[in-house]
């Protein structure tokens, strides 16, 4: 039984992981631009370039929400008319697997081990009583694992695997659409493990203890994310910069500025040959390093549609 609920939190670890990016905003957007931010609004986006046909970009949330899921009409348009399909990462074994050795420790250490004993407490008593996560289950997984599943929304086994990036790629297989990963698997994983294990451990702490302040907070991002306002996204999260460290700041430029510039590379073939139907976590369309605008700089012209 142990192993059954590791592996459902391993899975669900590989599904979070293409919309980590989803619950992070970019830091500095709000500084930069004075309040404002490029493409403040708008999910789904039409792409063009002279003499390619175009293309559509989506930004997705990983949520089973029905108010995600059940996409509008103009996005189920862009969809069915695309002949191939992108997104962060593919949702195959190898991936799984991959995430799966990642997210624990394999070297004798525990959360246990590595925590300071009160905060170590105050962990497994939140995990226990928030997640219904007994102590078993997860004393063997790195302290970014468990800070990511702090930052979604509780959600049903059911859920997760009805949320919106699960289902786009379910349906893009069911009509044998050519099908690429924007990332592998290891490079996602690297974002974790470009921080140390004591920044972890801060990032983590610091997640136990403002905990609550942080779910109150995802029911406003769900509402952000249904109005398609993106710049509301990015002022939610930057509630959660901290001043007294550039922890933060250092993850966010490895979760969000370094994967941009990757994803737009990797997505030029598709863009090219047209009719491409993208979908990547919604915040890394936004402000002066995100996808949108790093398109722009390459002579793509972007239209919201909705």
């Amino acid at each position: 039984m142990g192993y059954i609920f590791t592996m459902q939190i391993a899975k669900q670890l590989f599904l979070i992981l293409l919309l980590c990016v989803g619950l992070s905003a970019q830091a500095d957007v709000t500084a930069k631009n004075e309040g404002r931010i490029l493409h403040p609004k708008g999910l789904l986006w039409k792409i063009d370039k002279q003499n390619h046909a175009s293309s559509y970009l989506y930004g997705t949330m990983h949520v089973g929400d029905p108010r995600v899921v059940n996409l509008a009409p103009p996005v189920w348009e862009a969809f069915k008319d695309a002949e191939r399909f992108a997104m962060e990462m593919l949702m195959n074994f190898r991936a799984v697997s991959v995430i799966t050795r990642g997210s624990f420790f394999n070297d004798g250490r525990t959360l246990k081990t590595v925590m300071k004993p009160d905060n170590y407490k105050k962990l497994i008593d939140l995990l226990s009583r928030r997640f219904y996560l007994s102590e078993s289950v997860i004393i063997n997984m790195r302290p970014w694992a468990i800070l990511m599943i702090l930052m979604m929304p509780q959600q049903t086994q059911e859920e997760v695997e009805s949320a919106l990036d699960m289902m786009l790629y379910r349906e893009a297989a069911m009509r044998r659409m050519p099908m690429l990963g924007l990332e592998t698997a290891e490079e996602q994983l690297a974002v974790f493990e470009s921080l140390s294990l004591e920044d972890q451990l801060w990032m983590l702490n610091k997640s136990v203890e403002e905990y609550s302040e942080i779910s109150d907070q995802l029911p406003s991002m769900l509402d952000a994310y249904v109005n398609r306002d993106l710049a509301e996204l990015v002022r939610l999260q930057e509630q959660y910069s901290y001043e007294e460290t550039d922890i933060d700041d250092k993850f966010m430029y490895e979760l969000l500025d370094k994967r941009n510039v990757r994803m737009v590379e990797r997505m030029q073939d598709y863009l090219k040959q047209g009719k491409a139907f993208i979908a990547i976590g919604a915040l890394h369309l936004p402000g002066e390093n995100g996808v949108l605008h790093l398109l722009e700089k390459q002579g793509y012209t972007v239209t919201p549609i909705y």
